[in-house]
């Protein structure tokens, strides 16, 4: 890694995690946000290919997907040519503070209005399932495991579903750390996807497989 982190806290008490969590945190969306453009871009192409190749074999799935903020990877390319292949594509959507998200229905001409944090969210479309969900990584470690941006909506809205999605990290491989001492109740996703590549965090388990207690059945996960 190219940047200082905050050393691990010497206590183990939920306070000084905490603490210390938030130092990371800042430390990492500070190195994101100074990238170059021309670096930002060329590990973006990377990283979207990669996830462009993991949807291939899922042309039919619904993706839950986010709109790109604070200098995230853009995936709406990926997400626009997996639409043309026949599959669909989900924006969240935010109720209210500290409630679950909902996937609502996207498409490249679905009206948007700012959201929470003024967010776009989309207008006027039905809430539908998702069989693939991704989630913006601000940092990670090599268990699946996440440090988001601190408002507990990912954990939050796999704990309110049902049947739950393959979960899909994607991020830059430089915001890698050793642990990220993940709360009682953090999640880890299922797939990590950086610009080194695509990388299941389930040992034995291929890309090209779906999660037994997935959302869909097999035939939208798979070409």
């Amino acid at each position: 890694m190219s940047f200082d982190l905050p050393a691990p806290p010497q206590s183990n008490d939920e306070n000084s995690q905490s603490e210390w969590r938030r130092a990371i945190r800042r430390a990492l969306l500070g190195w994101r946000s100074a990238l170059d453009g021309e670096t930002h871009k060329a590990l973006s192409e990377q990283i979207c290919a990669h996830f462009a190749d993991f949807l291939a074999a899922r042309s039919g799935a619904t993706v839950g997907f986010y709109w790109p903020i604070q200098n995230e990877i853009d995936v709406r390319p990926v997400i626009e040519k997996h639409l043309k292949a026949g599959g669909k594509a989900a924006l969240p959507v935010v109720p209210g503070k500290d409630m679950p998200m909902v996937f609502h229905d996207w498409t490249p001409e679905t009206e948007m209005v700012p959201g929470f944090a003024r967010i776009p969210e989309p207008k006027n479309t039905k809430e539908i399932p998702v069989h693939v969900m991704l989630a913006p990584l601000v940092g990670f470690d090599r268990a699946g495991y996440r440090l988001g941006y601190g408002g507990g909506f990912f954990d939050r809205t796999l704990g309110a579903m049902t049947r739950k999605p393959l979960v899909v990290g994607i991020g830059f491989e430089a915001t890698l750390i050793d642990d990220i001492k993940p709360h009682q109740f953090d999640v880890p996703v299922d797939v990590l996807i950086t610009d080194q590549g695509t990388r299941m965090v389930a040992d034995g388990l291929d890309p090209a497989e779906h999660k037994a207690d997935q959302s869909s059945p097999p035939c939208h996960l798979c070409s």
